[in-house]
């Protein structure tokens, strides 16, 4: 080694930038800075923390900046690893993913987890039987470990109320009795509190949860105690993937269909899949659990990839809810006390109220209006700032955009014509809520969506309340929709169930039979039997007769055939180009260029199988006042996908005006 030359440092920032940056190593940290160090450097003129990639002697070279602080401990090699994947595959800024995945160090971390679950063991959980259907996915996860081991996916497909829990439990035990840890991923920690505090009463402080929503020094804490081997199970939320949890043995993934595992901003990774990746790289196995698996998941299944275990029963043999569809094209509304809900549905609900039962109602909109028109000129109020209808909100009196958040005074007069005679259309759960408390009154009503549950700990408080029968009807949104679990509920309405179908989306259909299911599976958890009422406009369709039969086979048939001749996933892999920017001509313009100089480039490649679809505006043409179109690339091999993509870069650099952005969005969970 010359003795001029220095140890440089390769740091990765959190920036919209693919490139790496080359800092001096200061002689005071040499030795102490290795690759996944968290440092402060100098950019421009701010400071930032990043990541060390790698260390290099290197000549000295004029104004090369230094490290200025050493922070936290470095990221573990397998965690590095992961992320490295993560960008890579993503097509995401390594930084950026860094940023996302490792919580930034505090100088102090106060004790306690608020919000977290109990820490008390429940006596006889652990000694609580399996059914025959459970010992045998037990008995093949178990056969797994005493045999060779290693990576492997296994899928638990089992009908709501079939224990998929008590699954994931046991098989966390296995393995931390062999001296490993396990990582138990859900879609939100919000949704998950049951689950939460089931492993809270198995393993006590073993249990440690992450996820964003904590406080830093709480996020933090549950990675000191990942990685210093305190904690054994860790459950959280997306990022929760890239915990550092030492001898890392088991990963579950629990209601692995749910979108919320897709991040919708840079990085745009799935924490499902990316999951898996990890048990590959960790060389342990993965469970996915899901009463209507994704149908990626279920064909890699059917495929072999994956290994099935199935759960078909309820525990004690307890019979799935009887469903009833009830046609809202169909009657007379004179005959019903309810312009919202249908009389089989009023009926239900006075039946179940006079047993002292419980009953969950459904609506996939918050708010009380989804749009307000003027009834004299018949303009609607819309969002200044996005190409959609603001809706009513009665608690607070004010309009809203659920996009980018605008919000403004309620209703008083009309903009155009100055008139102040207004129709209120569309269904929100506020709407819902005074037509329930004006048709039972003295009824406790709860109504649980993101405006009642935007305190700390609100939802929480909510489940308990209605766990302990405080209240004898809980309304809202996705929240109820699944991983609740309340033995008193016998009856479930779904008061509008065309939402998502109405959306101009491909996996619209799965999204609805989903979330059907989801719902239905909330009644009948004990000892009485369950009830369901949908309602809707379109009785015939497919994914609502299979979600009332509860069948999912039946639903995969028809949607495989569809999507197998629509060329869609999992018949394909597909990847998304978005162009946002402040001028749509420009936008148009720059959206057509790029498609046009891909196509030719991908033919003198000899890519002609990867097919480029569009320009197109997105449904949502524009948001938050940026005009938006789109490129979608399809194809049936990933690697000559990939090979595509790897010409975006050098075809964007030359086609792409500053003005406009451009995003990759790998494995799109929607096209809006």
């Amino acid at each position: 080694m010359a003795k001029q030359d220095v140890l440089v440092a390769r740091v990765a920032l959190p920036l919209p930038l693919r490139e790496s940056f080359v800092y001096r190593v200061p002689a005071d940290l040499s030795g102490r800075v290795l690759p996944g160090s968290q440092v402060i450097v100098p950019f421009r003129s701010r400071k930032l923390r990043g990541f060390v990639l790698d260390l290099a002697q290197d000549s000295p070279r004029p104004g090369l900046k230094e490290i200025s602080v050493l922070i936290g401990e470095p990221v573990g090699e397998s965690v590095l690893n992961l992320v490295r994947w993560t960008s890579d595959y993503y097509m995401a800024p390594l930084g950026e993913v860094l940023k996302a995945a490792v919580p930034r160090p505090v100088g102090r971390t106060r004790a306690g987890r608020a919000d977290g679950p109990e820490t008390t063991v429940e006596k006889g959980e652990e000694s609580l039987s399996p059914t025959p259907q459970q010992r045998r996915a037990l008995d093949a996860i178990g056969g797994h470990l005493d045999g060779a081991g290693g990576f492997r996916v296994f899928l638990l497909q089992g009908v709501t109320g079939s224990g998929k829990t008590f699954v994931y439990c046991r098989a966390a035990a296995e393995v931390i009795k062999r001296g490993g840890s396990c990582l138990v991923l859900v879609p939100e920690i919000s949704l998950s509190t049951q689950l939460v505090d089931r492993f809270a009463r198995v393993f006590g402080d073993r249990v440690v949860v992450g996820h964003s929503g904590l406080s830093p020094s709480e996020r933090h804490m549950a990675w000191t105690k990942a990685r210093s081997g305190e904690a054994k199970v860790l459950v959280g939320a997306r990022s929760a993937v890239f915990s550092p949890l030492r001898d890392l043995a088991l990963i579950v993934v629990d209601e692995e269909h749910e979108p919320s595992y897709k991040q919708s901003e840079i990085p745009r990774y799935n924490a499902r899949d990316v999951a898996v990746k990890r048990g590959q790289l960790e060389d342990c196995p993965v469970l996915l659990g899901s009463a209507t698996p994704s149908l990626e998941s279920y064909y890699n299944s059917v495929s072999g990839k994956y290994e099935m275990l199935r759960l078909p029963e309820r525990i004690d043999s307890r019979p799935m809810a009887t469903v009833h569809i009830v046609d809202l094209r169909a009657g007379s509304k004179g005959e019903n006390r309810s312009w919202l809900l249908s009389e089989t549905l009023v009926r239900k609900i006075e039946e179940t109220l006079e047993r002292k039962e419980q009953v969950i109602l459904f609506i996939n909109r918050r708010g009380h209006s989804t749009f307000v028109q003027c009834r004299e000129c018949g303009q609607t109020f819309r969002c200044p700032r996005c190409e959609v209808s603001l809706t009513y909100h009665s608690h607070p009196h004010r309009l809203t955009c659920h996009y980018c958040g605008h919000s403004a005074t309620g209703v008083e007069v009309c903009s155009e014509c100055g008139g102040s005679d207004f129709w209120f259309g569309g269904v929100g759960t506020q709407k819902v809520e005074a037509e329930i408390e004006a048709l039972f009154p003295g009824v406790s009503v709860l109504r649980m969506d993101t405006d009642s549950t935007r305190r700390r700990g609100a939802q929480r408080a909510m489940v308990r309340a209605f766990g302990s029968g405080e209240a004898r009807i809980l309304l809202g949104t996705q929240m109820v929709a699944k991983g609740l679990d309340f033995p008193g509920v016998t009856l479930v309405g779904v008061i509008y169930a065309d939402t998502q179908l109405n959306l101009p989306d491909f996996r619209a259909s799965e999204r609805t039979f989903q979330l059907l299911t989801q719902v239905a599976g909330r009644a009948g958890r004990g000892a009485a039997p369950g009830e369901v009422v949908i309602q809707t406009f379109l009785p015939e369709h497919p994914s609502l007769k299979a979600a009332a039969m509860q069948n999912f086979e039946l639903f995969y048939e028809k949607e495989a055939a569809d999507r197998e001749e629509l060329r869609f996933p999992p018949f394909s892999r597909i990847v998304d180009l978005s162009f946002t920017g402040a001028d749509l001509d420009e936008v148009v313009q720059c959206s057509r260029r790029v498609a046009f100089k891909l196509k030719e480039a991908l033919r003198d490649r000899g890519l002609g199988s990867v097919e480029v679809m569009g320009p197109a505006p997105y449904p949502l043409a524009r948001l938050r006042n940026k005009a938006r179109w789109h490129i979608t690339l399809r194809g049936t091999s990933l690697s000559e996908l990939r090979s595509g993509l790897g010409l975006l870069d050098a075809v964007a650099e030359r086609e792409r005006p500053k003005r406009v952005a451009l995003g990759v969005d790998v494995d799109p969970l929607q096209l809006m």
